[in-house]
């Protein structure tokens, strides 16, 4: 079998568990890609060579696990996020690209801050810090980061994605503890998260792929609010008056979170939608807590 071969034999494979064939053709061609070590130009220029037996067991592996459902970025450790590629394992959430339009309503806020302080609740692979911090050098911003994560090998990951991106991993300050327990030394300008929001009462109903990502980073209670209503109650010890905050939220939460927020007496706090038109974010732009 030849490379050529072995992706439409594998693609036709894939369509066992993707309805789609276009989906499966591309992601035949990224296992063997990766089985192989080898760029989409060279699966291209060398689609006669001959497979090794070596080789087709390396795919074959990789393509068996993608049947069981594991999600391909699992299988090939790495996840694009804005233009960025991050370290992915099962200890992290795997980045969406719904988090994407929370950089930008981000970097909108801050296009004319510089010298100020952000904090990243519930870091994960890392994908909000590192990529906002990247950003910032770039434009030789002055933006101190931080990242806070309570798992220990999503903790280890976010090290390995800001040695990797950053090429150096002191240049966030990273914190591997419980975001609820913490007594932070100081308060931020921002606090940015996509912490847990999947409620429990809808994960037999989810797609298979789910089931390998870690529980503690898609669930938070029945209704998905568990996080949210526990930060929201101490964001204070977070955040500075007239600081911001800017969570990704589940698309029905917008309306429960702004009478959460009520009953907290958090202030000017608004849902923004994302690029399909589901509520998406909570934001507030100018924080305050009346007492």
């Amino acid at each position: 079998m030849n490379i050529n071969q072995a992706v439409i034999y594998y693609s036709k494979q894939l369509e066992k568990i993707n309805s789609d064939y276009k989906v499966s053709y591309i992601e035949a061609q990224t296992i063997i890609m990766h089985s192989l070590n080898i760029s989409k130009t060279k699966l291209i220029s060398e689609g006669l060579r001959e497979l090794t037996e070596e080789e087709i067991n390396i795919i074959e592996s990789l393509i068996n696990r993608r049947l069981n459902y594991e999600p391909l970025s699992y299988i090939i450790n790495r996840k694009e996020f804005y233009g960025f590629d991050f370290y992915v394992d099962s200890n992290v959430l795997i980045p969406r690209p719904e988090t994407e339009e929370l950089i930008d309503l981000l970097l909108d806020y801050t296009k004319n801050k510089n010298n100020i302080s952000i904090c990243d609740i519930g870091a994960g692979s890392g994908n909000i810090s590192i990529t906002l911090k990247q950003l910032f050098l770039e434009e030789n911003k002055n933006i101190d980061i931080t990242a806070i994560e309570i798992s220990n090998g999503a903790f280890e990951v976010i090290n390995k994605n800001a040695l990797t991106i950053l090429g150096n991993e002191k240049l966030i300050n990273i914190i591997n503890t419980d975001a609820l327990k913490y007594l932070p030394n100081k308060k931020f300008d921002i606090i940015v998260s996509n912490a847990p929001y999947v409620p429990l009462k809808d994960k037999d109903s989810l797609q298979k792929d789910l089931e390998f990502e870690p529980f503690n980073a898609l669930y938070s209670g029945e209704d998905g609010l568990d996080f949210y209503k526990s930060f929201l109650s101490i964001i204070d010890r977070y955040l500075k008056d007239n600081g911001a905050f800017f969570f990704e939220i589940g698309y029905n939460q917008g309306d429960a979170l702004i009478d959460i927020c009520s009953s907290l007496n958090i202030k000017n706090v608004q849902v923004k939608k994302d690029l399909s038109t589901k509520d998406r974010f909570l934001i507030c732009d100018a924080f305050t807590k009346q007492f």
